[in-house]
């Protein structure tokens, strides 16, 4: 029920310029003026080092200029340590590279756990329409729409979950609006109360799920056990993606790596300029700035990728306002289509 008013409050929270279309990836804009943007790439993770780099750049320079000669014995010296300055260079490569993977790897494990999400949902949500188009006298219609609602409800709950902590009234009606009219009222305070939603709507399903195949006549009914059996397994699938997503967004690199990475790669951008001033005169401050933007962009990135959910979010961050849409619109897909069927044999009957 209320679709339009449900999805109009998801998607509130992300901004037009955070929704990423896939096809524009590879058109003429991609590569001319998305090159000029620099929203979405991180760099006020990065403006204080590449301040500290610039500071040190502009001030050089004009001493390299000014009392150094290139055959002078300051600018030989230099000139000699530039071998094992470059080795430092390769280095720090190898580090930044690795950094980047360990966050893409964060990135697209998020996006397969979200996949798998979004597989449990609709595999609960077909099973349990079907069960009661099959066999509507074992199969309940309260039990199938118990069971839809949290298929249409849980992507909601698993979103404002993974974006972190925050005031929890504040996510409560944000849950509220983003739920509105799916839940009856004492479900919905049951679930909006609850400090952990996604956990509270999983033992949700599995009590809905108890109601129905452990009592009465269901229990010695052996296909009702194996559906059981089947809608018992979705349901519980939907904690290994919750599961997977909170170890990503609550388990930063390790300190020690990401420190020495950072300090090493500020001595060695602020050594670019000290080491080369001489040879590259004054075109040592914008090419010191550019290698500095290159290889701090990356770090940059790094920083964007390792937690793939946002409450403020870029074009970086998983779009799981798209997939509590997708998944409100197919299961309510799924009840028409029930509910045409029904009607189209029952005017059958009828007619017969």
């Amino acid at each position: 029920k209320s679709p339009p008013k449900r999805l109009a409050a998801v998607n509130a929270g992300r901004p037009k310029k955070a929704v990423r279309a896939y096809a524009t990836d590879s058109d003429i804009r991609a590569w001319t003026s998305d090159l000029f943007r620099l929203d979405g790439r991180g760099v006020l993770n990065v403006w204080a080092p590449f301040s500290m780099v610039a500071v040190v750049t502009i001030a050089w320079t004009p001493i390299v200029m000014q009392f150094f000669d290139a055959d002078s014995e300051t600018c030989s010296a230099l000139s000699n340590a530039e071998g094992a300055f470059r080795l430092q260079l390769t280095a720090l490569s190898f580090l930044l590279v690795f950094r980047l993977n360990r966050a893409a790897t964060r990135h697209w494990e998020a996006r397969q756990l979200c996949g798998w999400m979004m597989i449990h949902c609709r595999d609960l949500a077909m099973s349990s329409v079907a069960a009661h188009a099959s066999a509507p006298g074992d199969f309940s219609a309260e039990t199938r729409d118990r069971l839809c609602e949290v298929a249409v409800g849980f992507p909601v709950a698993f979103m404002l979950h993974v974006w972190g902590p925050a005031q929890s009234a504040r996510r409560a009606d944000l849950f509220e609006s983003m739920c509105y009219n799916i839940f009856d009222a004492p479900t919905m305070e049951l679930l909006s109360s609850a400090a952990h939603r996604p956990l509270a709507m999983v033992e949700h399903a599995q009590a809905v799920l108890a109601s129905q195949f452990l009592s009465g006549s269901a229990r010695d009914n052996v296909a009702m056990a194996q559906l059981y059996a089947s809608l018992l397994h979705s349901a519980k699938g939907l904690g290994q993606p919750l599961g997977g997503c909170e170890r990503i967004q609550g388990t930063p690199l390790p300190y020690a790596f990401v420190v020495h990475l950072r300090s090493f790669l500020l001595l060695v951008l602020c050594g670019i300029p000290v080491v080369y001033a001489c040879d590259w005169r004054w075109a040592t401050i914008p090419l010191s700035l550019l290698v500095a933007f290159g290889l701090l962009g990356i770090e940059a990135a790094s920083v964007e990728c390792e937690r793939p959910f946002s409450p403020t979010p870029t074009k970086n961050d998983h779009d799981v306002e798209k997939f509590c849409g997708v998944l409100s619109r197919e299961v309510t897909e799924m009840l028409e289509r029930a509910a045409a069927s029904t009607a189209s044999a029952e005017a059958a009957r009828l007619s017969t």
